[in-house]
């Protein structure tokens, strides 16, 4: 509870600073936005060392998404100035696919843990 909590506030709160200021400066957004991100893989690993019990051995999909949002923090870090350019749409793309795909996975082993 407490981790996906921590993950929702700060989602909101990086949404309304971004939505508060959003011409600030490419720079700023960056920097936002990979704060974000290791906040938020930090909050996954988390979560998913926390529900190895329960979610029936398929938590290493949780902690992949939280691995790999560490990692494209990292390559933004390493690559500055010149990730600005590139950044933020990669970022965001790539996250919200591992984390859609560690999701369906989540989703399908409970389908098929539940099924008679």
């Amino acid at each position: 509870f407490w981790w996906s909590l921590f993950s929702a506030v700060l989602s909101l709160l990086v949404a309304m600073t971004l939505l508060a200021q959003p011409l600030q400066g490419l720079v700023t957004l960056t920097w936002l936005m990979v704060a974000f991100f290791i906040f938020e893989g930090v909050s996954v690993i988390f979560m998913a060392i926390a529900h190895r019990n329960e979610l029936s051995g398929k938590w290493q999909w949780m902690l992949v998404n939280g691995i790999v949002t560490l990692v494209l923090a990292a390559f933004v870090i390493a690559g500055l100035p010149g990730s600005l350019v590139w950044a933020l749409g990669l970022l965001v793309g790539i996250d919200m696919l591992f984390g859609g795909a560690s999701l369906i996975a989540i989703a399908l082993a409970a389908r098929s843990d539940a099924a008679p």
